[in-house]
């Protein structure tokens, strides 16, 4: 579904990743680890076209991506729903996950429709339909982009740390949303810091340090090979 290979990224004379070659089969959820600073955001943001790698192709769903805008990107079933939320807070809940139906151009009984489908995923959204964005929490608010992702109905979806500063009962539900949603068809390439829950829910997995892949395998056998090499207890 998706292949990297030998992707090099450069901010300005800063090499940011190096060499990088990864592949996602449809159906799975793939874990990308490894610590701040190692390329994790860096990989997400090549893939979905906001950076332009200096070498190497990106391949999606047989064809490249590596050249094209964004939101054509968008258009051929990839979404990234980065670090941060990035809520808009002039716009209700509501509103926020309508804009992500945009580039769909379908009739609004379908986005309604495919509201209602995020809602089951995510049923604490119900009740903030029209909260204001800014008014939410922390996990509200990544409820609200992960849903305003889905609205574009993704075949693959790019989650960029989706339990950064949540409270530990709202990243258990936040990892089971994610489960839930590549269930219903969704492939998934999970960025996460937390190895122990992110392999938990995942098929496979890859580890970055410095730019490099310098692990990877299957889920279950993962963490135990590289915890104390790459990521220290957890």
């Amino acid at each position: 579904m998706l292949r990297l290979n030998g992707i090099e990224t450069r901010y300005g004379e800063i090499v940011a990743l190096r060499n990088v070659s990864l592949e996602i089969r449809e159906g799975e959820i793939v874990a990308l680890l490894g610590m701040n600073g190692a390329g994790k955001s860096t990989t997400l943001k090549t893939i979905s076209g906001l950076i332009r790698p200096k070498t190497g192709t990106i391949e999606f769903m047989g064809q490249p991506i590596d050249h094209i805008a964004p939101e054509e990107i968008v258009r051929r079933g990839l979404v990234h729903v980065p670090e941060g939320r990035k809520i808009f807070p002039g716009l209700t809940v509501r509103e926020n996950l309508i804009l992500g139906a945009t580039g769909r151009k379908v009739p609004m009984h379908i986005v309604n429709q495919d509201i209602e489908e995020i809602t089951q995923i995510f049923p604490d959204l119900i009740p903030l339909m029209d909260r204001l964005g800014w008014s939410l929490s922390g996990g509200q608010q990544q409820m609200c982009a992960i849903g305003r992702g889905l609205m574009a109905k993704p075949k693959l979806l790019l989650l960029d740390e989706p339990s950064l500063g949540l409270a530990p009962v709202i990243v258990q539900n936040m990892f089971q949303a994610i489960k839930q949603i590549n269930q219903s068809g969704t492939t998934v390439l999970l960025v996460e810091q937390n190895a122990r829950q992110s392999l938990a829910i995942s098929h496979r997995g890859y580890v970055l340090e410095a730019g490099r892949i310098v692990a990877n395998d299957d889920a279950s056998k993962l963490l135990d090979e590289i915890k104390n090499a790459y990521l220290g207890a957890h």
